[in-house]
């Protein structure tokens, strides 16, 4: 392709020497380059004369034709951009159990709104494998329940939900509107298997231990099917967010009370989780992690000893 844009250059100028400088190379390489392509082609393209260099008619046929193939070569640059900036990005954002659906749809809604051209996949998973997929760049940001540690791993505070009690109708009876840890001593408390949230089930035996819960039930999995059955047959107890993350849709249905706990603030927080040095290098995961920097979510309403039994 050069040696037809040399061979444009000299046409149009009408010599070598203008059309060197035009070109920003000596004459002499330029008058070989366009010797070259006349061997190529088996034919000569210019006359030349002493202070005039003219057109032969096989240059005349090709002037045009070298002047489209260059013009279209030279728009194709552009053509790739366009295409490149109509091309809708995927993004693929890990998601927990208890993000509540506020969290969720604000951050979907403001996603679409800022970068139109970003296509969330979402990833349902507890947030430990989530954690794990993240670090992996399987995933382009998460929105897990923290702490979330890591040395590459930064997180940004979206929500933080007061905690409270699953138990069984039966359990507890109907009057009570809020229960102490302590009064749940002979009760089993159940959860999720432990790795799906390390560093949260440990703090959290250490807070039951503290107040006299000692019978534990470890499911195998994300067997939240399996809990709930436990806690609406009041052979377990479990903790839950008071907002509307999971413990509604868990326990519809069952009978179930939903209380808070007496002389506690425990709570659990809905963090955005990704990779700094992504970050700092992907487009794709700036924009998600400035999305996540500038939420606002609405403050929660949760409405004290909910029942959820039919």
């Amino acid at each position: 392709m050069l040696h037809l844009r040399y061979f444009v250059a000299v046409a149009q100028e009408r010599g070598f020497t203008r059309a060197a400088a035009r070109l920003h190379m000596a004459t002499s390489p330029l008058s070989q380059r366009i010797k070259d392509l006349e061997r190529e082609l088996g034919t000569e393209l210019f006359v030349r004369a002493h202070r005039r260099v003219d057109l032969t008619d096989a240059g005349e046929a090709l002037l045009p034709r070298a002047v489209d193939i260059l013009e279209r070569l030279d728009a194709i640059p552009d053509v790739v951009r366009a295409a490149d900036r109509g091309r809708a990005r995927q993004a693929v954002v890990g998601i927990a159990p208890e993000v509540s659906a506020t969290v969720r749809d604000t951050f979907l809604d403001d996603l679409a709104r800022q970068h139109p051209d970003i296509r969330a996949r979402l990833l349902p998973a507890s947030s430990e494998p989530l954690l794990r997929e993240l670090r992996a760049n399987n995933i382009d940001i998460a929105l897990v329940h923290g702490p979330a540690s890591g040395a590459d791993v930064r997180t940004r505070l979206l929500d933080r939900q007061p905690v409270g009690v699953a138990v069984g109708a039966k359990a507890i009876g109907p009057d009570r509107e809020s229960v102490a840890l302590g009064d749940l001593a002979d009760i089993p408390f159940a959860s999720i298997n432990h790795d799906a949230a390390p560093e949260i089930y440990r703090n959290l035996d250490g807070l039951l231990d503290r107040h006299g819960v000692r019978k534990r039930i470890t499911l195998t999995g994300d067997n939240f099917a399996g809990l709930a059955h436990l806690v609406a047959t009041g052979q377990a107890f479990t903790l839950v967010g008071l907002g509307e993350g999971m413990a509604g849709r868990l326990f519809h249905g069952e009978p179930v009370r939903i209380l808070p706990i007496d002389g506690m603030r425990a709570s659990i927080s809905t963090v955005a989780a990704w990779r700094a040095t992504r970050a700092e290098t992907d487009s794709l995961v700036a924009d998600l992690v400035a999305v996540a920097d500038t939420l606002e979510i609405p403050a929660p309403s949760p409405t004290a000893g909910s029942r959820v039994d039919p």
